[in-house]
């Protein structure tokens, strides 16, 4: 759920882009792709809050953030 959390933020409050390129399947290019690199989309976006985008968007092996509590600290922190 918070990977999902992560892309809303990525697309509506920093980019206007998705988190992924997206082709014929939408499906098969979130089980495929990787997301893109916040920088990567808008490099004027703080380093500290495209590092915590980045982290919570990573949902292959493992999920980094845990809780949605952690994830909102980190991303508070990052803000600051």
């Amino acid at each position: 759920m918070l990977p999902a959390v992560a892309a809303c933020l990525y697309n509506m409050l920093l980019t206007g882009c998705f988190p992924r390129n997206f082709t014929d399947d939408p499906f098969l290019a979130v089980l495929q792709n990787n997301p893109i690199l916040i920088r990567q989309r808008d490099a004027t976006i703080m380093q500290p809050l495209a590092q915590v985008i980045d982290l919570a968007l990573v949902d292959k092996s493992e999920i980094h953030f845990k809780s949605a509590v952690e994830f909102k600290r980190t991303l508070l922190s990052a803000l600051s």
